[in-house]
Formats: C-alpha cells, sequence, structure tokens
C-alpha cells in the first residue's frame, strides 16, 4: 500500500513536466511577472468510481402519469414497474333510462411519455384489484392485491408521441354490460357504489423488452369510456368518460439477483467500476447513484512556481452512441458530500468562487470527425478543487445524483431514467478531472 501511495504521489507531481499554453495574465501576477505567466494543464488526477445503493422511498401517487414497463441488463439487474388505478364516478343521467343501447366499454389512455424500446411490441394486461384502494398516500414501494388473472391483455407497438395519441383497450363485454346495467338501474351512483363493483385496475406488462410507457391520468384524456347510442330514429351517439385520477400510483420492483451490484446489500456497500466494465449507474428508481473520489488529491504537489489554480472540470461522459435511441440521460447531474453510509452529507461549491452548486446539464453535441456521439456533464470544481490544492481543506468521498425538484417530489419519467457512466479507465467515455494552473515556469 506504502509504494502504491508513492506512486499516486509522484504521479500528481508530475504535473511540472505539462506543456504550457497562453492564459490568464492577471492570476498571480503580483508573485510572478506577467510576462512569465503559463497556463499548464493536467487530465491524469487519480479517480476512483463505484456504484453505491440509494433504497429510499419517492411519492408517486401525486404524479399525474402512471408507468408500465421493465429493464434489465447484464449490470444493473432488472427494474420493473406496475401501475393501479381506481375508477372515479362521473356525473350522468343514466339512471331509469330505456331509450339507450350499450356499444361499448373502452379503456383509453393518453400516452405522457416512452422510454426506451418502441419498435418491439408490448404487451399490456388489465388484472382487477382485489378490493377499492384506500384514500390515501402510496410510493414507489407500495403495492396492493389483485387479480391472478387479466380481463384483457392488449399487445401493441408503442407510439412515441404524447398529446392526443391514444392506446383504447376494448373492454370485454360482459364486463362492459354489467357496469352499464348497474347504471341504469341505479345500483351504482357514487364512487363508493362503483368501487364496490369495479375496485380499480393493476397494469401489467409481460414483455421483455427494455421500455417504459408513461401514461396521463388526466381526466379529459384517459379513463374507461362508455359508449352508447339513442333507440330513437336518429340513434344519437354519446359517450361517458370514467376517468382515473383520483386515486392512482406506481410500484417499483428491483433484482440485482446475478449481476455485479448484487452485492448492493446496505447503503454502506459499494461496487467498484472495475467490476462493472468501467461503468457506473445513475438510476433513482432503480435504487442506484456513483460514488466519486480522488484519493490523491490531499496530497497534491505544488510546485514552487505555482501561482493559482485557474480552471478544474470534472467531465463525466455518458456510455451512450445515439441520440436518437429514445433513453435519453437524466438532465441534469448533482455532486454532493457524503460518508462512509453514502449518505448526503452537504451540497459541494461549485464555479471559481463556490456561490454556485457543483452540478451541470447534460450537454449533447455532434462530432464532426467521428460517428462516435459527443455527450458529458461538465460539472465546474475550481473553487472546491482549489481549496484542497491549497490545503484549506480535504477531499471527501462525493457522490453524484439526480438533484432534488424545488418541491423535493421526483417526477416518474425522472425515476425511470438511468445513466451509465465511463470511468477514468473506459476505452471511450472517460470521466476526467481536467486541472488548468497558471504558474511562472517558461516555456
Amino acid at each position: 500500500m506504502r509504494t502504491l501511495w508513492y506512486a499516486g504521489l509522484l504521479w500528481l507531481a508530475g504535473i511540472v513536466l505539462f506543456a504550457c499554453q497562453s492564459g490568464d495574465l492577471n492570476v498571480g501576477q503580483s508573485v510572478i511577472n506577467p510576462q512569465q505567466l503559463q497556463i499548464q494543464s493536467v487530465d491524469s488526477v487519480s479517480i476512483n468510481t463505484a456504484t453505491v445503493m440509494r433504497s429510499d422511498s419517492f411519492l408517486t401517487s401525486g404524479d399525474v402519469d402512471m408507468v408500465v414497463g421493465q429493464w434489465k441488463d447484464a449490470q444493473t439487474g432488472q427494474q420493473s414497474t406496475q401501475a393501479f388505478a381506481a375508477i372515479d364516478y362521473p356525473s350522468n343521467s343514466l339512471v331509469s333510462q330505456t331509450n339507450l343501447r350499450l356499444d361499448s366499454l373502452v379503456l383509453e389512455l393518453g400516452y405522457s411519455f416512452t422510454y426506451g424500446d418502441t419498435t418491439s411490441a408490448f404487451t399490456l394486461g388489465l388484472y382487477p384489484l382485489s378490493r377499492p384502494l384506500p384514500a390515501q398516500n402510496y410510493f414507489n414501494t407500495s403495492t396492493v392485491g389483485y387479480s391472478a388473472k387479466p380481463v384483457i391483455e392488449r399487445t401493441f407497438v408503442p407510439q412515441q408521441f404524447s398529446g392526443n395519441r391514444l392506446l383504447q383497450i376494448r373492454i370485454p363485454d360482459e364486463l362492459a354490460q354489467g357496469l352499464y346495467d348497474k347504471l341504469i338501474s341505479g345500483d351504482i351512483t357514487d364512487n363508493i357504489t362503483l368501487n364496490d363493483f369495479l375496485p380499480g385496475f393493476a397494469f401489467l406488462s409481460k414483455s421483455t423488452t427494455n421500455t417504459f410507457l408513461g401514461f396521463t391520468t388526466n381526466p379529459s384524456v384517459s379513463g374507461l369510456r362508455l359508449y352508447y347510442h339513442d333507440t330513437d330514429v336518429n340513434r344519437t351517439a354519446s359517450t361517458l368518460l370514467f376517468p382515473i385520477t383520483s386515486l392512482h400510483f406506481t410500484s417499483f420492483k428491483n433484482d440485482r439477483t446475478g449481476t455485479p451490484l448484487s452485492a448492493l446489500k446496505n447503503r454502506s456497500d459499494v461496487v467498484s467500476s472495475n467490476l462493472t466494465n468501467h461503468t457506473t449507474f445513475v438510476a433513482l428508481g432503480a435504487g442506484l447513484q456513483t460514488r466519486i473520489e480522488f484519493p490523491y488529491l490531499n496530497d497534491f504537489f505544488r510546485p514552487g512556481n505555482f501561482a493559482d489554480l485557474n480552471r478544474a472540470l470534472l467531465v463525466i461522459s455518458p456510455v451512450r452512441r445515439d441520440s436518437r435511441d429514445n433513453t435519453s440521460p437524466p438532465t441534469s447531474l448533482q455532486l454532493y458530500q457524503t460518508n462512509s453510509q453514502n449518505e448526503f452529507i452537504a451540497t459541494i461549491p461549485g464555479g471559481s468562487t463556490g456561490a454556485d452548486v457543483a452540478g451541470a446539464g447534460y450537454s449533447i453535441a455532434p462530432d464532426p470527425i467521428t460517428p462516435l456521439l459527443t455527450d458529458n456533464y461538465t460539472i465546474d470544481l475550481t473553487y472546491y478543487i482549489g481549496q484542497i490544492i491549497k490545503k484549506k481543506s480535504l477531499s471527501q468521498p462525493l457522490l453524484l445524483s439526480i438533484p432534488a425538484p424545488s418541491g423535493g417530489i421526483y417526477t416518474l419519467k425522472t425515476l425511470i431514467q438511468r445513466v451509465t457512466l465511463g470511468d477514468q479507465f473506459r476505452q471511450n467515455d472517460q470521466m476526467k478531472l481536467q486541472l488548468f494552473m497558471t504558474s511562472g515556469s517558461g516555456s
């Protein structure tokens, strides 16, 4: 271990050999002649990365969407989502009507978003709930009982569009007729009597493709739509929508059996990127985030002609090859100080003065030279790294995760998003800490 420590220290000390460039001559000019100032750069600072577990629960019943689908790969295991919804009673004047005839009952679901494979067939099953949903908050860890046999299953190719695109599934005629008869007879007149007859549905998929479908619960779009018509000469057609708005939630299940990440049993556990093909992961719904350490930065050797740290950038590269793959990474990532239990301790100061948070948005640009996708999160750590180099603070373990929204509640779309990140030794998509330092060494 001592040999490794000295090797790391000597590696960092090697910055005195880096090539010179022109730079900001205002930095350090009170110490060194401005005409002798140079900018030296290094991007070989040691970085240790690992995947750790975040097993928090998230409120899902407050989201306007429901999500059904699954994701499975050899590194992270399987994540699956199931949606649950009660049926709302709409005001109507059907009771005691004798001049109406039932046409059909159709489940209509408006697309909110799709994530993953939208070129393969997807199977959605509707399973009756065992009992009405209690009015309460539901989380990603919540679940309720449902029938082992679906009312109906439908296989289709998902649409990538939101808005007025609808998935329509016709409910079996027997169930439709039963609901219609009870509305006409007056046996169903409110939410209680409706849910006694039809408590709601669990929405499950048995598909093996890596696909998540987000459906809106907007009451003007999604729900059970009853189609019927008058029996008079005009045969006027009408509809009645039973929304699924008031009680709905999405449940998440994660299974890492047989993968390198199966070692994540407790919050303190870590799995080195060396064991996961030189990658780490950030996926809130899957309970994963990335731990980052700079093991030798506390022993950073400053050459005698060192004036100041000009800039420090942590460049984090997603492992992604095509921007059209419908698996967009999170819009932003942020660094947090952590401890041995992988808990959030504090935010990390970002920018040149430390007045900002250490985070960055996802940036993507085409590469004019190679077919590889050029994308990254570039976090400005100038102040934070500068304090460490100047021996004013110590390098601490960091966690990279998705920043919490202002209201503190993550959307379902954010929860199902994921990103795979290359480590320092990944052949492509490498993580780098780039240091630009002002010194007085001439060239």
